[in-house]
C-alpha cells in the first residue's frame, strides 16, 4: 500500500480499524505533501456555477464553528479521491473557520467508509467524497455489503462531472470505435473486478452496440488493467479520462469514444458515445442512463439528516472553495477537473440515477 511519507506541514498516522489521519497543522505549506504524485490529469478551466447557498446560523453562530470536521476519503492514500481532498482540507479550514482532518477508510470497494456515513452522527463533523457512479451501482444492484441509501443522504456539492473513455493500445487492430463494434470476435476488456465503473461501462456499451465483450479481472489496480492492453493480452479498458489521459498523451493507448454526451476538450478528436447508433432505438434510453450515471462524478455528502443550518454552512463552505482563485490554481497545477455543482442540484442528479428503468438496472446488476 502506498503511504505518503510526512512532509512540511503534514502529519500522517494510523488509527485503528484501518483509518489513515492526515492532520494538517496550521502556518504550513501543505500542498508540498500533494505534490509529486506522479498523476497527470484532466486540465479544466472553471466555471463557477450554481446559486450561492448562505448559511443559516442559530444564535449560537456559526453551527459548525470549534468543531473538528473529517473528510473521509475511501480509499487508500496517494490516489485521485485522496489528492481531491488534500488540496480542498486547507481551503476549507479557512473558509469555515474549523479544523480539518483528511482520513482514508478503504475497504470493499468504498463501501466500508460509505456504510459508516450512512450511520454517522448528523452533526456535520464527518463528510465524504464519492466516486458516485460506483456507490449508485452498488445501491441499483442491491449488492449485499451496500447498507446505504444515497437519496437520504445530505449532498453538500459536486466537483467535477465524471467523464470515461475508452481506449485501445496504439497499435491496436481497433482504428476506431466502429471497428470495436464489428468485431468477429470478442472483444477483451479488463477491469479491476466486478462492480467497478470499467465493469459496468464495458457491459452496458456492448449491450448498447451488439458487440460481445469478455471481462478480464483481477488486477490490483488500472495500472496493472493497462499493462495487460499495451502487452497484448487484452483489447480495450474503460476508465476515467483524467486517470487515461497520461498514457493517451504519451502515445501509448488511443481513445476511442468518450461515454459523454458532448466531446471533451482535452480530447477533441475523440467522438462521443452518441456518434454511434445503437443496435437498435430501444437501446438508446440505456444509453442515456450509462452517460447520466457516469455525470454524477465526484460528489461530497454529509451523513443523513444534517440539520439545515449545518448543511448550508457546509454547502457555502465548499462554495468558498471551489470558487477560490488559489484553490483553482493548486488544482490546475495538479491537474484536478473542477466544476462544481451546487448540492441541491447534486442530490437531484443522484436521485434520479438511482431511479433507473429495469433493462439499464438488470445490466448493472449483471456487472457484480
Amino acid at each position: 500500500m502506498f503511504e505518503p511519507k510526512p512532509k512540511a506541514g503534514l502529519g500522517v498516522h494510523r488509527r485503528s480499524g484501518g483509518r489513515v489521519v492526515h492532520g494538517w497543522r496550521r502556518h504550513s505549506a501543505p500542498f508540498r505533501a500533494v505534490s509529486g504524485f506522479g498523476v497527470t490529469v484532466l486540465l479544466s478551466t472553471v466555471a463557477c456555477s450554481g446559486a450561492t447557498q448562505s448559511t443559516t446560523s442559530d444564535d449560537s453562530g456559526d453551527p459548525l464553528e470549534g468543531k473538528t470536521i473529517e473528510f473521509v476519503v475511501p480509499y487508500e492514500p496517494g490516489g485521485g479521491y485522496d489528492l481531491y481532498v488534500r488540496l480542498m482540507a486547507p481551503f476549507l479550514e479557512k473558509c469555515l473557520g474549523t479544523e480539518v482532518v483528511p482520513i482514508n477508510e478503504p475497504g470493499a470497494g468504498s463501501l466500508r467508509a460509505t456504510n459508516q456515513t450512512a450511520a454517522a452522527p448528523g452533526d456535520g463533523t464527518r463528510i465524504q467524497i464519492y466516486n458516485a457512479p460506483g456507490a449508485i451501482a452498488a445501491q441499483i444492484a442491491d449488492i449485499e455489503g451496500a447498507k446505504y441509501d444515497l437519496k437520504k443522504f445530505s449532498w453538500i456539492t459536486r466537483i467535477a462531472p465524471g467523464v470515461d473513455v475508452l481506449s485501445v493500445a496504439a497499435d491496436s487492430e481497433f482504428k476506431d470505435f466502429q471497428d470495436l463494434i464489428d468485431a468477429d470476435r470478442p472483444v477483451r476488456f479488463v477491469a479491476t473486478g466486478p462492480g467497478s465503473n470499467e465493469y459496468f461501462d464495458a457491459t452496458v456499451l456492448s449491450n448498447v452496440y451488439g458487440f460481445r465483450a469478455d471481462m478480464i479481472t483481477g488486477f490490483e489496480g488500472s495500472g496493472e488493467a493497462r499493462a495487460a492492453v499495451l502487452k497484448g493480452d487484452a483489447d480495450a479498458h474503460i476508465q476515467s479520462l483524467d486517470s487515461a489521459l497520461e498514457s493517451i498523451e504519451a502515445g501509448d493507448t488511443r481513445g476511442l469514444v468518450v461515454v459523454d454526451s458532448r466531446p471533451n476538450e482535452t480530447v477533441p478528436d475523440v467522438p462521443t458515445v452518441y456518434d454511434y447508433e445503437p443496435v437498435d432505438e430501444s437501446k438508446r434510453d440505456t444509453l442515456d442512463a450509462l452517460v447520466e450515471l457516469v455525470k454524477t462524478g465526484r460528489p461530497v455528502s454529509g451523513p443523513p439528516g444534517l440539520p439545515e443550518n449545518v448543511l448550508a454552512s457546509l454547502r457555502e463552505g465548499f462554495r468558498c472553495v471551489l470558487t477560490n482563485k488559489k484553490f483553482l490554481a493548486k488544482a490546475r497545477e495538479n491537474q484536478r477537473p473542477v466544476d462544481p455543482l451546487p448540492g441541491k442540484d447534486t442530490s437531484e442528479l443522484v436521485r434520479k440515477a438511482l431511479e433507473p428503468s429495469p433493462a439499464f438496472a438488470r445490466l448493472v446488476s449483471e456487472s457484480f
